[in-house]
């Protein structure tokens, strides 16, 4: 198969889309005073991340009913299974493996995104007060409708070269960033269960005092517990602990700045500059995505809570919380290491059996 000369191109413009998608998304719920202003282009970045054009309506439909049934099914956990022993631990596992299932499976990975988003966001505030999880939907409903507007927004401005003829055999084909093709070493129920047995503790763990704080290590955790070959090699590990620590220290920096400075203007250049730099690199390859995707969405989660009116905003520096999502990220490269040799050998065990 010859080349495809528009390839660079397409990955170029899809940088500069999220980029785009990012700072518009953050900016217009900063100034709409949004209870979560990280949600939207939260949402926009893993959309756009995936989809190599801009979602049809149905994909549109199907991804609106993967954020209200995690969120409904979060939020119905936490409030009817709190004088249950063990059901809260059963009802998020369960809920935490459907979520990875979809976002490992090629062709539902923009739902399972989707679904993991809602569920972190609805299971930490649930796990707070289900009362205030429940004030909140209008609020989160509007930031949801922002980011899915600003994703034909950015498809709107930069459209990029046209999709390659071979996009007509199925939605990853066109996708340049896509994992390589071939047999998956691992079941996706498999990976899913693993991702879930590394997930639930550390989600028990931080919300058992409230869940606010847990966001953005949530977020951090999932991005990497999704990506492909996580626990590879040491190097990659060490590769995407970096990825997430330059996305935590460009958020301290953002923050830091905008405290000293206290200009809109100077906000909005820094997260434009900031965004347009982790897409880039994101857009130089698939290996590229798996390791500053999660540093993205760690430099979403930590600076957008900083302007979160209701989630704390200044009280809680972005510097203090990268500690917190460090760590996290650390006890997810371990955990998924203990955990790896299991799938190690299911796969020896399953290239080994006759056809």
């Amino acid at each position: 198969m010859s080349p495809d000369p528009d390839a660079g191109a397409r990955l170029k413009a899809r940088g500069l889309r999220i980029a785009l998608a990012v700072t518009a998304a953050l900016a217009i719920e900063a100034l709409r005073g949004a209870d979560l202003p990280i949600l939207a282009p939260m949402i926009a970045l893993q959309i756009l991340a995936m989809a190599p054009r801009a979602p049809g309506l149905k994909l549109l439909g199907m991804l609106f009913g993967a954020a209200a049934v995690s969120s409904l099914v979060a939020w119905t956990i936490a409030a009817f299974t709190v004088s249950i022993p063990g059901a809260y631990p059963l009802g998020m596992g369960v809920l935490y493996l459907w979520c990875f299932a979809l976002a490992m499976h090629p062709r539902t990975r923009p739902l399972g995104a989707m679904a993991l988003t809602m569920t972190i966001v609805v299971g930490a505030l649930s796990a707070a007060s289900t009362e205030a999880a429940a004030g909140l939907a209008l609020s989160l409903a509007m930031s949801i409708l922002a980011g899915g507007a600003v994703v034909y927004l950015a498809f709107a401005v930069l459209p990029g070269p046209p999709a390659p003829p071979a996009a007509a055999a199925g939605p990853e084909a066109a996708d340049d960033l896509a994992e390589p093709r071939g047999p998956a070493p691992v079941p996706v129920a498999f990976r899913a269960a693993l991702a879930t047995m590394a997930m639930l503790p550390l989600h028990l763990w931080l919300t058992a005092d409230g869940g606010v704080a847990a966001m953005p290590v949530l977020f951090t955790c999932s991005a990497m517990l999704r990506q492909p070959g996580v626990a590879a090699s040491l190097r990659d590990s060490l590769a995407r602990l970096a990825g997430t620590a330059a996305g935590g220290a460009a958020a301290a920096g953002v923050h830091a700045v905008t405290l000293m400075q206290d200009e809109a203007t100077l906000a909005l250049a820094m997260v434009a500059a900031a965004s347009l730099a982790f897409a880039w690199r994101m857009s130089a390859s698939p290996l590229h995505a798996q390791v500053w995707l999660p540093g993205f969405v760690t430099f979403l989660a930590l600076y957008g809570m900083t302007l979160s009116p209701t989630l704390g905003g200044d009280e809680v520096a972005a510097s203090e919380r990268l500690g917190q999502v460090f760590a996290g990220a650390v006890y997810t490269v371990a955990a998924v290491s203990v955990l790896a040799p299991v799938a190690r050998r299911l796969t020896t065990r399953r290239a080994a059996r006759p056809a």
